[in-house]
């Protein structure tokens, strides 16, 4: 249920560009009043904070990605995150967690590594990559005004919650790379079932590392980047 006065979107509109190339985001940041990187950030808030709580605190994990996201906006700025399509696309990691017996399934064993996968594939390689893009494609800024805002909002989270120091050096978000998990290969594999619900760690398909574009603000603290603070355009 929404309030009044708020309004919903698929976070995949955000990628969003119009036969005339002209792109939602940069509307929307524009029409918001806000700078960039305050639009930013509170997106970020809405939309990957709880997903960072949800891992850490509960070792709980969904599948993220565009079209599984609504976005609740109040004058142009996103307020919250509602996920949908969660049936078969809920994994718990956390052997702590006590599941009633109807949800035992959701229990899986798996590395360390890929538990983070989780957050690495379907939210960083799957989404913030490509809208990452759109800030310099839509006269933004460069990219890493992108990025480090991602990276403050996983610092900021962190210093919410000391209590939870030790899962964060366990499940790095800073580390250096993490493995590139194969989707669209794991899609053609099987056109009727992408993952094997009763072994869905296994049914995975990977192909070398990729780079963690937030690595580099590991500990760091907030520099402005220079040329990057952008007056959007008129009209």
């Amino acid at each position: 249920k929404i309030a009044e006065g708020q309004t919903l979107m698929t976070m995949a509109a955000l990628l969003h560009r119009d036969a005339e190339d002209q792109g939602l985001l940069q509307c929307l940041i524009k029409a918001s009043g806000l700078t960039v990187e305050a639009w930013l950030r509170r997106y970020l808030e809405a939309y990957l904070t709880p997903l960072l709580h949800c891992f850490y605190q509960y070792g709980l994990v969904f599948m993220p990605h565009g079209e599984n996201l609504i976005l609740v906006f109040e004058n142009y700025v996103p307020v919250r995150a509602l996920m949908k399509d969660i049936t078969e696309e809920v994994i718990v990691f956390d052997p702590k967690q006590e599941l009633p017996e109807a949800a035992q399934r959701l229990f899986v064993e798996t590395s360390d590594e890929q538990q983070l996968l989780y957050l690495f594939t379907d939210v960083f390689d799957c989404f913030f990559r490509f809208l990452g893009a759109q800030v310099p494609n839509q006269g933004l800024g460069n990219e890493e005004v992108f990025w480090k805002e991602v990276a403050e909002v996983v610092r900021e989270y962190q210093a919410q919650h000391p209590e939870l120091a030790d899962a964060f050096t366990r499940w790095d978000l800073f580390q250096p790379t993490f493995l590139c998990c194969c989707l669209n290969r794991l899609q053609l594999s099987n056109t009727k079932q992408m993952l094997n619900l009763a072994d869905p760690i296994n049914s995975l398909k990977f192909a070398g590392t990729l780079g963690n574009p937030i690595a580099k603000y590991k500990g760091g603290t907030r520099d402005e980047v220079q040329g990057t603070r952008k007056e959007l355009p008129d009209g």
